[in-house]
């Protein structure tokens, strides 16, 4: 009776183990997103506004924050990403992102009514915007006041268009979490952070992939501050409405 009672203990520690053995093998162990980036040099324009005089529509120590990295220099292999942009609490009446082609001619452009709260937000642009190959540059500005745009809160960057046909073929039928992976070790900055983003509205309780965002959000050679980071990340029209105005677009060739 005295040695049953040790066999049985023994037993049931085993089975325990093995159990944990096998259920960790079946738990997918979530990865964290590393990004290849480039040596794309460093582009014109910045991540965030300069000094600027008399009215401030934005809250005391936040600050209007492009998504992108520190070269200002943003790849995308389509025609019309989403640009991303940490806005902070605001009483602005309206912003206005502007988008330049090389002979500065402009192929998107449109003011939209900002709901004044915080929060990390993308900025889709129209189908067949960019065309491959070719860089432009954004303008994104929160306009304090619609009669001196000399108070605005500007950032400024380039994004550009790339072709490669290796990378699109194992994209074809690669789930989100794969082509997350596979935009993030061919370093284009904002396809992975888009397929983030759309996996986070897709699962907004999910921790891990918070973490990831964090993780990408503060990675070497993109080094954003925390408060941006670590954001509440928004949909788009919960954020900026856009404003009825003839937007400029021109189709590439």
């Amino acid at each position: 009776m005295n040695n049953l009672l040790p066999r049985k203990f023994l037993s049931t520690v085993i089975s325990a183990i093995v159990g944990l053995t096998i259920l960790s093998s079946v738990v997918p162990v979530q990865a964290e997103v590393k990004i290849n980036l480039p040596n794309l040099g460093k582009g014109p324009g910045r991540r965030v506004p300069g000094g600027s005089r008399g009215i401030n529509c934005v809250a005391k120590n936040q600050y209007l924050t492009a998504i992108v990295p520190i070269s200002n220099i943003g790849l995308t292999t389509i025609a019309n990403p989403s640009l991303y942009f940490y806005i902070p609490d605001n009483k602005a009446p309206e912003v206005e992102l502007v988008v330049q082609d090389e002979n500065e001619q402009e192929v998107y452009k449109q003011k939209y009514k900002p709901s004044g709260n915080a929060g990390v937000v993308g900025v889709s642009l129209p189908d067949n915007t960019l065309a491959k190959g070719q860089k432009y540059r954004w303008n994104f500005s929160i306009i304090c006041n619609t009669q001196d745009r000399s108070l605005d809160k500007l950032v400024q960057g380039t994004i550009q268009r790339i072709d490669n046909p290796q990378l699109m073929s194992k994209l074809e039928n690669a789930s989100p979490q794969e082509r997350l992976k596979l935009y993030a070790e061919a370093g284009i900055w904002q396809d992975a952070l888009d397929t983030l983003a759309k996996l986070r509205y897709s699962r907004p309780q999910d921790s891990a992939l918070k973490a990831d965002w964090v993780s990408l959000l503060t990675t070497d050679g993109v080094k954003l501050d925390t408060q941006v980071a670590q954001a509440p990340l928004v949909q788009g029209q919960n954020v900026l409405q856009p404003i009825n105005q003839t937007s400029e677009v021109t189709t590439p060739q």
